[in-house]
């Protein structure tokens, strides 16, 4: 007959034992007291190889060099960034590689530990830019047959009834006004059209390239706008990753628009640095700033809304860092850095 488990301690080892998710406890100097055997399949590391060491080895080096500072903070003034909730940050595998992973931190309240939970999120990252890239796919095409039968329909019917329109010049002037309002109508739905056809469509990145096509939408809403929009770019080095870059681009447009739509915002800066380790990309405008129900806190946002879910969403699957700050008085600025692969990522402020 199977053994059970005879003490809370065995129950609770056991348990452990079976999860697929790594559980770590670890003291209030970020030393692991205990580890499940889930980390030698996520980290690559022993079980009894980790007890002992600071919890940091698991972090990338930007990450392990701030995380004394950030516990030292949080036991001095009592306040949480991650304890208590979830986020999703990077992690570093035993042999250096690093992977997107999902961690939720609670601080026991009886013993002076803190217990991590960690999952790996590589296969839903993976999965969800598949998504992205098939909605590409799929906006193009709808695109494509917006394009060429109604909007080339509509613009028809337009040209049709402007000759009519002149043909009764002088004739009946209710039916001429009539028709006038009609054309006019046409023309403004042909515009619309145009203008969704434009959202939809997914430019020509591998052939224009990130720079170009920034610059083509820039123009587009110089013509259209009142607001000035001014895109300045540096380097010369694009993402080898397609989706990468019409991720970026996305994050932009979506940027931009929030400035104009619900901003008010006369004045939108865009700037693009393409450098060697690393992809910067800067949208800042002088409206009025995001809605404080939107609650964005130490660059992060709590609630989403105005499209930034769609930005916040769209960072995440390439893995860039994500910052957001805004008041009414100064307008808001969105920046987006992506490190290119094998690069260490840059600084997070928030750790903790």
């Amino acid at each position: 007959m199977p053994s059970t488990p005879d003490t809370d301690g065995e129950e609770l080892q056991a348990i452990l034992s079976t999860m697929s998710d790594v559980v770590i406890t670890a003291d209030y100097h970020g030393t692991v007291m205990r580890v499940n055997p889930a980390i030698e399949k996520l980290f690559g590391y022993l079980p009894a190889t980790l007890i002992g060491q600071n919890i940091s080895v698991l972090m990338p080096e930007a990450y392990a060099s701030a995380h004394d500072g950030y516990m030292a903070r949080y036991l001095q003034s009592g306040v949480a960034r991650i304890i208590g909730t979830g986020r999703e940050l990077v992690a570093r595998h035993r042999d250096g590689h690093l992977f997107p992973i999902h961690i939720a931190v609670s601080k026991l309240e009886q013993y002076p530990l803190f217990v991590a939970v960690i999952r790996d999120m590589s296969e839903l990252v993976k999965l969800e830019k598949e998504a992205l890239l098939i909605s590409e796919i799929e906006r193009n095409r709808i695109s494509r047959e917006l394009h060429d039968e109604l909007g080339q329909n509509l613009l028809g019917l337009t040209m049709q009834l402007q000759v009519i329109t002149k043909q009764l010049a002088g004739n009946d002037n209710q039916l001429q006004l009539q028709l006038q309002n009609l054309s006019r109508g046409l023309a403004q739905n042909v515009s619309n059209i145009r203008a969704i056809i434009s959202e939809l469509a997914t430019v020509e990145l591998e052939e224009q390239g990130l720079q170009s096509a920034l610059n083509t939408f820039v123009k587009l809403c110089n013509n259209y706008n009142k607001a000035k929009v001014t895109l300045t770019c540096e380097g010369q080095k694009p993402a080898e990753d397609y989706t990468v870059s019409i991720n970026l681009y996305r994050i932009a447009r979506e940027a931009i628009y929030n400035a104009l739509k619900h901003a008010d915002a006369s004045q939108i800066e865009v700037s693009l640095k393409e450098q060697d380790t690393r992809i910067e990309l800067i949208i800042k405008d002088n409206g009025k700033g995001l809605p404080p129900e939107l609650n964005v806190r130490d660059g992060r946002l709590i609630n989403t809304g105005h499209g930034l879910r769609n930005i916040h969403f769209r960072a995440h699957v390439i893995g860039a860092q994500l910052t957001i700050s805004s008041s009414a008085a100064t307008g808001t600025r969105i920046e987006c850095l992506y490190n290119r692969p094998g690069v260490k990522p840059s600084l997070i402020r928030e750790n903790i």
